[in-house]
């Protein structure tokens, strides 16, 4: 399985990247990209764990990019954001109009065992 974490808090993404691992997945950390689409394909992730609200490429573009995407339907997506909740709220509209597999959101600051609680939900 791998995941990746999109988020421009590089400690953050780290932190929960190694949260991951001890759940078996492989790993990558971006904290910003301008072409997502090839990301998505040359790494072929299982899980997204995304940031909505970012300086440049943001979530709420991931999730546009992720829609037209021919692996969208392989791929869990957990967003997370510090920002506010209407983001949230507009991600998670996005990602129910076009069949994207939301399992949750985080608000941030959140803690590792509130992701992994959205972790148990791909199984579930």
């Amino acid at each position: 399985m791998r995941a990746l974490v999109y988020d421009d808090d590089e400690d953050l993404a780290q932190e929960c990247a190694e949260a991951l691992a001890r759940h078996g997945y492989e790993t990558r950390t971006r904290n910003g990209c301008v072409d997502f689409a090839s990301l998505i394909e040359s790494f072929a992730p299982d899980l997204i764990l995304l940031d909505v609200h970012m300086p440049e490429f943001n979530g709420i573009e991931a999730l546009q990019v992720l829609a037209h995407s021919p692996r969208k339907n392989d791929i869990h997506v957990i967003m997370a954001s510090g920002a506010r909740d209407n983001l949230l709220h507009a991600g998670a509209a996005l990602s129910e109009a076009h069949g994207i597999k939301l399992l949750g959101t985080l608000a941030k600051p959140f803690s590792l065992s509130d992701l992994a609680k959205l972790l148990n939900n791909i199984t579930a």
